[in-house]
Parts: C-alpha cells; structure tokens; sequence
C-alpha cells in the first residue's frame, strides 16, 4: 500500500502590494492573515484531473482480482500568516513573512471496488475483507478523517525589494521597475515517514515559493492625478525560483507495517531535488472609489501628504504562470525514485488571483483590510497539484514623522 503523502499550494511568499510597491522610509507594516485552502486532486500530464492516490488493485496469489481500493483525498489548512515590512529608504523594503499551520484536516473518502468471484467465500472481498487482512498484518485501519490541530511553523521567509533607478522617460510614462530577492529560512518540517496521513511545512511540500527567489517587475500608472495617485494599473512580474535538494526519512513501518515500510528498499534516507520554477505573473489594479481624505496623524497633520495615501477601494486580479522543473529522487531503488518522479515531471501551473483591498488611510486610521481568492482549476495544469485558496487579513501601517 502506498501512504498518502500531499503537497498543497497555498501559502504566498513575501507579499508586496502592485508589482513594485515599496514602503515609505521609515514606515513599517504589520500584515496578519487568515489563509483556508482545499486541495483534491493533481494534473496529469495531460491536463486531465486525477486523485492524488493512485488505485491500489490486489490480487489473489497466483489468481484473479481481490478488489481495487481506491482512494480520493480531500485536504483542508488552516493557516496563520504574519509578515512585517519595514521601508529602509523610499526606495527599499525590506520584510520577513512567517507562515503558520494551525490545523489540517485530510478526509481519505476509501472506496473498494469488488473484484472476481471468490469461490472458498460464495463472493467477490469486500472493503471489511481487505482491512479484516491488512489488521492481520499488523496493520491499523486508515481513519476516514485525520484532523491534526498542531500549530505548526512553515518556512520563514526574509525578503528585500528594491526599487530601481528611473530613466526620465519612465518618470514622465509614471512608470517603475523593481528587484526583490526573498530567501527561506528552514524552519519547516517534512511529511512524518510513519503516519499512514502526513503532510510537512516546508516550501516544497507546500508547493508555495522557493527557497530562494529572484524577481524582476515593472508598473505602469494610468489616469495618475496631482497628487501621484493611480486610477488603473497594468504590473508585470518574472521570476527564478530555486529549490535546494531535501533528506527525509524512509519509514521503517513502526505505526503502519505495510503503509511506511519503505526504508528496507530505499534506505533510511533518500534526497529529493524538487526542480527549479520559471514563473511570470501579469496584474491590473483598478481603483474605483479614492475615498474621502482629511489631515490626520496617518499624513502627519498634512492634508497634501493625505491625498497622496492609497485609495480607499482597490480591486485586483493577476493571472501567473508557473513553469516547474524536472524533479530528481535518489535513494537505493532507482525503480520507487521513477514511481515518484513521473508524477512531478516538468510540468506547469496557472494561478488565478482576485484581491479586493479596503484602506482606511485616508480617514486617518492606519489599517488596510483584504480578502482575496486564489484558483489553480480555471486552466488545468500538468504534473501539479491545484489548490483553491482563501485569504484574508488586516494590515497596519505605521509611520513616527
């Protein structure tokens, strides 16, 4: 039997609002996020939408077919997102995003499909033969639901972006370019080997960003008024994710013999090379409403630096593609690496997102809220695993004139 082991696509790297956007010197920003994400399946090589078990047929020794057991995962977390952004200079931001797992609930949805005509029984094995032998082998049965309330770190990410010098002909099109480098701290765990239902935190198995990422980005402002305050907004960004090589553990079956055996043919450990993303994402912000603005303690006193604030309204949508590279398993069994290898081949995603933010700033409160929806099912993909994602949280921005 194969254990189910699931990566999610869930959690956003270091988030910065627009494609360039950096924080004014000296102003800090405190993001704190809910993020609730459900994954069921994974692409095929051909788009086509698959479980993420494979069937697991069974066979009498020498004989006809026992059943087919099947299974159809459905994943849920709930995650904590904390990030702080601190603006060094006008031009460079600098941030560290800390991820946390508060819960994860994995519903297995077992299925048994009868197989041929058992004479010795007068019937095809059920779904209780099968368990009533696994549990003859020492085997527990899998739990229809594995909830797992643990909170959990996931990678830390630091970050840094940086806005780059500007052409006179870039300044008179409002238009800017930026650079961001974000790099993974190793704070995350992997998929525990023993547990028939595992999943780890860090950004691989995730399947959220790199653990070191290079981006490239550009803004263009339309219908920008006196004040530099944008009506609409066309970003784009390109990036190099890169994906450092991983150890686990091979399971030695200490909870579940015939689920987690597999260090007596591959090793008490083996590597994993995830393979590098090239990605890019397009983006429009819309402004629709700027919102009443008044001096306040956010401007400090100036009613000019107040209509320069972010709009009370903003709506946004971006599409990214993800481009993924050929993974690389290592262990002493060349024949399980290609079993998992084929499933995560050089594939690629499509990431939908829609954000709607609501400032406050110009009011004089210095809280921003959003709430945003991000979809991998509107465009299939090929050897990923698509994940539907809800998020939503509160910003503080802070400034001591």
């Amino acid at each position: 039997m194969r254990r189910l082991f699931f990566l999610v696509t869930l959690v956003p790297a270091l988030a910065f609002a627009m494609e360039t956007q950096v924080l004014p010197q000296g102003a800090i920003m405190l993001d704190v996020g809910y993020l609730r994400t459900s994954l069921d399946k994974q692409w095929s090589g051909e788009r086509k939408p698959l479980a993420l078990i494979d069937e697991l047929p069974r066979y009498e020794p020498g004989g006809g077919l026992q059943g087919i057991l099947r299974a159809r995962p459905v994943a849920e977390f709930d995650f904590l997102l904390v990030q702080a952004l601190y603006g060094v200079t006008d031009s460079l931001s600098v941030g560290v995003n800390v991820p946390i797992l508060m819960r994860s609930t994995i519903s297995t949805n077992l299925s048994w499909q009868p197989g041929d005509y058992q004479p010795q029984l007068g019937r095809s094995y059920s779904l209780e033969d099968f368990w009533s032998w696994a549990e003859s082998m020492g085997q527990p049965r899998v739990a229809d639901r594995a909830v797992d309330s643990r909170f959990r770190l996931a990678d830390i990410v630091l970050g840094a972006k940086y806005l780059l010098p500007r052409f006179e002909w870039m300044k008179a099109n409002a238009f800017r370019w930026s650079a961001q480098l974000n790099v993974a701290l190793p704070t995350g765990t992997n998929a525990d080997p023993e547990e028939a239902v595992s999943v780890g935190t860090n950004l691989w198995e995730l399947h959220a960003a790199g653990d070191v990422e290079l981006h490239l980005a550009a803004d263009k402002h339309f219908f920008v008024d006196e004040h530099g305050v944008y009506r609409l907004n066309i970003g784009a960004d390109v990036f190099y994710a890169f994906f450092r090589p991983r150890q686990y553990q091979g399971g030695r079956g200490l909870k579940n013999p015939l689920l987690n055996n597999n260090a007596f043919y591959v090793g008490d450990t083996y590597w994993i090379d995830p393979g590098d993303w090239l990605a890019g994402t397009l983006s429009i912000d819309v402004v629709p409403f700027l919102g009443p603005t008044r001096a306040s303690i956010v401007s400090g006193g100036s009613l000019e630096k107040a209509h320069a604030l972010p709009p009370m309204l903003t709506l946004s949508a971006s599409y990214t593609y993800v481009g993924t590279f050929q993974s690389d398993w290592q262990s002493a069994s060349k024949l399980w690496d290609w079993d998992r290898e084929k499933l995560w081949q050089a594939g690629e995603k499509n990431v939908f997102r829609f954000t709607g933010t609501i400032s406050l700033l110009r009011l004089g409160v210095p809280l921003q809220l959003y709430a945003s929806y991000r979809s991998q099912d509107i465009i299939p993909g090929r050897y990923t695993r698509p994940a539907n994602v809800f998020t939503g949280g509160v910003r503080a921005v802070m400034k001591f004139w």
